[in-house]
């Protein structure tokens, strides 16, 4: 079988979706753990992405200069250097000022690189069962993962724990060590108005990650009491149904269903959004909530990526799309970061910040309904 560029993303997709759910859902529970409080803890990862935003403009010399592949490659070391500094925070100080600034750099190479290297790489009339493979590699690797990462930070320690996690980081770009490596021409310019509407539908994505990801992770591991290895089986748990979700929506999308595919998808993510706000502050209810929600998030992710993709080839210029859009999702998610941060400083608890989530996904549904809209108009 050969090896084709999809096919070495795959490999690559699911070592890194195994560093992020051993790893990276840990990072902002890990922080109360050395001392911060939550609120601190969720103002610390909004200027992770801030410094991404920052830093984002590092990314263009080097695609010209090396290519887009070298920018995937070199953002995996940067965030295995990352995670090796982790263990050393302890509450507020230079070393979290270091550990900020490191993040966002990795961050910003990697994501950019990745989704402007699969964008390139991506085949237009398939999009929605590639990129549903990929989110249900992901779902795959959510199973085992945070199980393992959970034993690990509890059993090894935090210090050979997340050295563990950067060695699997490191690893997650061996499969795309021989891939092509597509050059970005210096001429080449993304058009504006397609960078328009991705930088408002990212906005929007990442308000709705940061309300129904990373503060609902955040109010599950206070809920599990803080507990590492409760919080990564409480995530292995939820990730037993979430593949079969994105391979549904993926047909969908391929098939001409984009807008049935969005229904579907917001619709059930509106409804899991209310049930984590009514249910954050009780385990079992907790759990459930949890469950749905990763039954939720591949098929979020496959109805939204997949036009993005296709936005970001049409655009004519794959990495300038992407350096534009996600500074747009870095911008969302920061601001729900903040929101909840200021909420819970002042004893609000966790319910305000996850609703404000059905802000986004009304606001994404809306931009991804014009672009299909559009495209249905090109093809009549």
């Amino acid at each position: 079988m050969q090896l084709t560029a999809i096919r070495r993303i795959y490999a690559h997709t699911g070592l890194q979706s195994f560093v992020e759910a051993s790893g990276g859902l840990f990072v902002v529970g890990f922080l109360v753990k050395q001392g911060l409080s939550p609120a601190l803890a969720l103002a610390s990862f909004a200027l992770v992405l801030l410094s991404r935003f920052a830093l984002r403009a590092a990314v263009l010399p080097i695609a010209h200069a090396h290519g887009l592949r070298t920018v995937l490659l070199l953002g995996c070391g940067v965030r295995a250097a990352s995670f090796l500094m982790l263990p050393f925070v302890e509450g507020m100080g230079l070393l979290l000022v270091a550990y900020i600034l490191v993040s966002g750099l990795g961050s910003v190479l990697y994501w950019t690189g990745y989704h402007a290297y699969v964008s390139a790489a991506g085949d237009n009339a398939a999009l929605g069962r590639q990129v549903s493979i990929q989110q249900a590699t992901t779902a795959a690797a959510g199973i085992v993962a945070p199980v393992a990462g959970g034993f690990l930070l509890s059993g090894a320690g935090p210090v050979i724990g997340f050295a563990v996690i950067a060695a699997m980081q490191l690893l997650a770009g061996l499969p795309l060590t021989g891939a092509p490596n597509p050059a970005v021409p210096r001429e080449s310019r993304a058009d504006p108005a397609i960078v328009s509407a991705g930088r408002r539908i990212y906005f929007a994505e990442g308000l709705q990650s940061g309300c129904s990801v990373v503060v609902w992770n955040l109010a599950l591991f206070v809920t599990l009491g803080q507990s590492f290895e409760s919080f990564g089986g409480a995530l292995a748990l939820a990730g037993l149904g979430a593949a079969a979700g994105s391979l549904i929506i993926g047909r969908l999308i391929d098939g001409g269903r984009g807008t049935y595919s969005l229904a579907l998808a917001y619709g059930l993510g509106a409804a899991v959004l209310v049930l984590k706000a009514l249910a954050w502050a009780s385990p079992l209810p907790a759990l459930i909530a949890t469950a749905l929600g990763a039954l939720a998030a591949p098929m979020l992710a496959t109805a939204m990526l997949s036009p993005l993709y296709a936005m970001a080839q049409r655009s004519q210029c794959t990495l300038r799309f992407n350096m534009a859009t996600e500074g747009g999702w870095d911008l969302g998610c920061s601001s729900a970061a903040l929101v909840a941060a200021a909420l819970l400083a002042t004893d609000f608890g966790y319910t305000m910040p996850i609703l404000l989530g059905l802000l986004a996904i009304a606001g994404i549904g809306w931009g991804l309904t014009q672009w299909y809209r559009g495209e249905r108009a090109l093809t009549a």
